[in-house]
């Protein structure tokens, strides 16, 4: 059943679920470890799931149109080289950023046209864009990698605000949490969605142009993975072809675990952020505690 629109903001119970188990994972780790809840271990921790936050909110709204896309790490990993590229050549970021985001936004929509109007397997599609846009990534960047960045590459990842305590990153994930929200709960577009991830056919015949939806929603998955690589590059000063590999299976974990139906037609960006949260904690516990065994061997 679809969630009603005066009831979007509620917690599910299996949102509270998530908050529970986030809350016992978290005193867990502070049991492990005297390191877990010292403020700055907290705040850098939370980079860890910024950049596959930002593909689970682009790849939540294609699951709820009933879509799936694994190729978003592969479009990151281009969008890094195609930073790259622009570094090297000492090109200013706020023109070399919306080139890679359009350039990301296109794979997107790639993806959403051979899903859309050509009727093929949205699985089989995203697995075969997958290698492609990973046979790009390395024909752009090469297997050696690019580190000399200029400095405003690096800002959105590296800088911290608010005392030096807070990651720009964190912020930049929590205003794109926010607007995807509102948009997927709020708005026309986002009711379209659920309806088409409900019952396709249904919503065809209800006037709801279900391939033009479908390739919008690829698109923003695409520009979400832009942003994604905009992050990445500052948190590890690095771009190469095999940027981001293996990260899609998180990526769907947390959007499944967040409560998204992946048949369609229902999840709220709330439990996927949630999920991530839940899956921060405990990557950031286990961390911690393994740090902790270490520090008697290294004094």
């Amino acid at each position: 059943m679809k969630r009603k629109a005066n009831s979007v903001w509620r917690l599910s119970q299996w949102e509270l679920m998530l908050i529970i188990l986030t809350i016992a994972a978290a005193a867990c780790s502070a049991q492990l470890s005297p390191y877990y809840l010292n403020l700055d271990q907290i705040a850098d921790s939370s980079r860890q799931f910024i950049i596959p936050g930002l593909l689970a909110l682009g790849l939540m709204v294609v699951v709820v149109l009933g879509e799936i896309d694994i190729s978003l790490a592969s479009t990151l990993a281009v969008g890094t080289v195609m930073l790259s590229k622009f570094s090297a050549f000492h090109v200013q970021l706020w023109l070399a950023f919306p080139v890679v985001l359009v350039i990301c936004a296109l794979l997107g929509a790639l993806n959403g046209v051979l899903v859309a109007w050509l009727g093929l397997p949205s699985l089989a599609v995203t697995l075969g864009t997958m290698g492609a846009y990973r046979g790009l990534a390395f024909i752009i960047g090469t297997e050696q990698g690019y580190t000399d960045f200029d400095d405003s590459y690096l800002w959105c990842g590296t800088e911290r605000v608010l005392g030096d305590i807070v990651p720009v990153s964190l912020i930049v994930f929590g205003v794109v949490a926010l607007v995807v929200g509102f948009v997927v709960h709020q708005t026309v577009f986002g009711r379209r969605c659920f309806s088409v991830g409900h019952n396709k056919d249904a919503a065809w015949f209800s006037g709801i142009e279900v391939r033009k939806l479908k390739i919008q929603t690829y698109t923003l998955a695409g520009a979400l993975a832009a942003l994604a690589a905009l992050v990445w590059i500052g948190q590890y000063g690095s771009a190469r072809g095999d940027n981001a590999d293996g990260m899609i299976l998180f990526v769907i974990t947390a959007v499944v675990l967040g409560g998204v139906d992946i048949s369609g037609g229902r999840g709220t960006v709330l439990g996927v952020v949630l999920s991530l949260l839940l899956l921060g904690t405990i990557r950031n516990g286990m961390g911690c505690r393994k740090v902790w065994y270490l520090v008697p061997f290294a004094c």
